[in-house]
């Protein structure tokens, strides 16, 4: 009878080997994530930061067009300035309270704490790799210890998102067999989700305030 072949794909190739190769796989894996996980968060942080920044200024500003007479002839009403300076300063501090309720620097902080906890343990993997020969008895207790210190880190840190994880992948395209357009797409998502809407809030007053004056 024909044996069943099990084998798992390329990509999963890692599942084909021993405990230990999986588990190199993981880390490598894992520890690749996290810093782009403390990289996105990080951004956010700081754009967030020039956002609210600049949309304070641009308050600031709208509230001046009501104060100095610029034009005889006002293209909007002084009352309307008013009233969406007021309306637009309420928004302003309902989304500065949540975005500092997301506590993205102390989040990017304890992701790359975990990153780094997880490179020491894949160091001390990829050299007990390199050792002479080790007999199955030293394979099994290094094999449990490792593996049990590596799920002790994994139990006392949030995990990444599956943006940073697509990221890693795009930054070893050649490993995980990539093309162009996945590269790109996964770049595409992880701005999406770090800093696009920061620069967007920047950005869009001053596009509108040219609409209006031009």
């Amino acid at each position: 009878m024909e044996q069943k072949d099990n084998k798992f794909p390329k990509q999963l190739d890692h599942l084909n080997k021993t405990f230990l190769e999986e588990l190199n796989y993981k880390m490598w894996v894992t520890k690749g994530a996290r810093f782009n996980a403390s990289k996105r968060l990080a951004l956010r942080d700081n754009w967030s930061n020039k956002a609210m920044g600049f949309l304070s200024s641009y308050l600031i500003i709208i509230g001046l067009l009501s104060v100095y007479q610029i034009s005889q002839a006002p293209i909007i009403s002084p009352n309307v300035i008013a009233f969406g300076s007021t309306a637009i300063s309420i928004l302003l501090l309902a989304f500065s309270q949540m975005e500092a309720a997301q506590d993205y620097k102390m989040r990017a902080h304890r992701h790359i704490d975990c990153a780094l906890r997880v490179s020491k343990l894949y160091n001390d993997l990829r050299i007990f790799k390199t050792m002479k020969e080790p007999t199955n008895e030293e394979k099994v207790s290094f094999a449990e210890e490792i593996g049990n210190k590596y799920q002790e880190i994994l139990d006392h840190y949030a995990n990444h998102d599956s943006v940073d994880l697509k990221l890693f992948k795009a930054k070893n395209k050649g490993y995980f067999k990539l093309n162009k357009f996945d590269v790109f797409a996964y770049n595409i998502r992880f701005y999406f989700s770090s800093i696009f809407l920061y620069q967007l809030l920047i950005a869009m007053p001053i596009i509108i305030g040219v609409i209006i004056f031009l």
